[in-house]
């Protein structure tokens, strides 16, 4: 029996998996792209050196400048949270519509990791700013500068109030949480002192946080002297600390119990909740052995046999759910007005569970899948896709395939063809027969009854009929596991 066009994956399993992993799913714009690589090896590699996608022109106050924004929240012109929620809709766009999703996979994980939340008083001015220098340029370059970058910018400054630590007074806010979530992990054994000397190292910076938010480098401000981290002594002898501060951070970086962390934490993201200690310790070889470089780390885990044998093993976090939902359907926005689809994907991700760059700590949100596995998740997670899966109704500022674009052009058309069809569409797989079997109960027919031609002319019940299907896939346990 010949299969019915579009029901067939085109591509093989390792790929999907990959793709599953490094992308925010699938839709057909993508499974072209790695087709016309010739293979999904190929394809990351070229994902590895992302070029520039068109930027996203609908956030115009994100282009303000930390004073402008600034005098704005005073008075009440544009708030704080206003700047906060553009720069969420802003990734949220660019995670739906990039070409290079592995960069905005990567993207998302530094920022994650280097977590300065969106709104947030003292460090909203500068925060997209914060986006785009310091974790997009370094999110597939080395650690070392990407470190750098983010510690140093005045977001951060603000955010973990080392604005307010000189030599006079020392704040040893930044200074801690550096070694602490950023570097070497509380298991390095640093002490008081530690943090204190690190924290030192630091002083100098500026941001005029409550005022116009100008920042700078003031050498009065700066600690001089020499000073001590988990026995590494630096001289720090002259008044601009930042080469001294430079050769910290690369020093920092390039310890054995960062590199660790870090080998950990992608390998928890990439392949499981409690990765193989032989994944961690390949990719930590490689990190230290390149420098820290970001794209060889990731080389070596993708070819690692415990990435290869992980296949649907992490749960999707809410806003990963959303945005691979968005994909599935093919719903593409077209801007982001009040009231636009935007709006409404960017509430989704609250109500489901996980606001985008919301968590209320420096340490980001977590990585593990279980975090987001509750019954109340679940059931929301489920009505969003009900309501996305939808065929008819008007989305504004957004398309979505018309029904008749989503029906393969062939009759009769047994239901369960159809269903893989669908499936194949929208997450890149056959449906599983208990899929099948789901998508026949909620349209109260038999898997296999066939339809007739003449079933095509009867508009309504098709857009219904098929909502139901896409529901089913987009709600079966596989369709929400990376």
């Amino acid at each position: 029996m010949v299969a019915l066009p579009g029901t067939q994956p085109r591509l093989p399993e390792y790929a999907q998996h990959l793709v599953r992993r490094f992308t925010y799913g699938h839709n057909g714009r993508l499974e072209a792209d790695v087709l016309r690589f010739g293979s999904v090896d190929a394809w990351f590699e070229a994902q590895l050196s992302p070029g520039k996608d068109a930027t996203l022109a609908w956030f115009p106050h994100l282009r303000d400048s930390p004073a402008t924004a600034w005098e704005n929240a005073r008075s009440g012109a544009y708030g704080g949270w206003q700047y906060g929620n553009d720069l969420v809709r802003y990734s949220l766009c660019r995670r739906v519509v990039s070409t290079w999703q592995v960069h905005e996979v990567m993207v998302d994980f530094w920022s994650n990791l280097l977590h300065i939340p969106a709104g947030e008083d003292s460090s909203f001015p500068w925060r997209m700013h914060y986006d785009t220098h310091a974790i997009r340029p370094h999110a597939l370059g080395t650690y070392k500068a990407l470190l750098r970058a983010a510690v140093t910018h005045p977001s951060m400054s603000g955010y973990l109030s080392n604005h307010r630590n000189t030599k006079a007074q020392i704040n040893e806010n930044l200074g801690r949480e550096l070694l602490e979530l950023y570097t070497v992990g509380r298991t390095a054994g640093y002490t008081e002192d530690d943090v204190k000397d690190s924290a030192r190292l630091l002083t100098g910076f500026t941001v005029a946080v409550g005022k116009d938010y100008a920042a700078g480098y003031d050498p009065a401000r700066h600690h001089v002297g020499a000073v001590s981290v988990l026995g590494q002594r630096f001289e720090n002898a002259a008044a601009d600390g930042r080469p001294q501060l430079d050769a910290y951070l690369e020093w920092l970086a390039m310890r054995p119990e960062t590199a660790t962390r870090i080998a950990r934490r992608l390998c928890v993201r990439f392949i499981s909740d409690d990765p193989p200690q032989s994944a961690v310790d390949a990719v930590r070889a490689t990190y230290l052995e390149s420098g820290s470089d970001i794209r060889a780390c990731l080389r070596t885990l993708v070819r690692h046999d415990a990435f290869r044998a992980s296949a649907f093993r992490k749960a999707r976090t809410p806003v990963e759910d959303v945005l691979a939902t968005q994909r599935a359907c093919d719903i593409v926005p077209t801007g982001a007005g009040s009231g636009s689809h935007v709006d409404s994907f960017s509430w989704q991700c609250s109500w489901t569970g996980q606001a985008l760059f919301s968590w209320p700590r420096p340490d980001g949100f977590p990585e593990q899948s279980d975090t987001y596995l509750s019954p109340a998740r679940m059931l929301r997670t489920w009505t969003v896709h009900t309501w996305m899966a939808s065929t008819n109704g008007t989305l504004k500022q957004a398309t979505r395939p018309l029904v008749r674009d989503l029906i393969p052009p062939v009759w009769p058309l047994p239901l369960e063809d159809l269903v893989h069809h669908q499936s194949v569409m929208m997450t890149g797989r056959r449906a599983t027969a208990e899929t099948v079997a789901g998508a026949a109960t909620l349209i109260d027919q038999p898997a296999t009854h066939v339809f007739a031609k003449s079933w095509e002319r009867e508009t309504d019940y098709l857009a219904w009929m098929l909502t139901l299907i896409r529901t089913a896939i987009l709600n079966a346990p596989e369709a929400m596991l990376r």
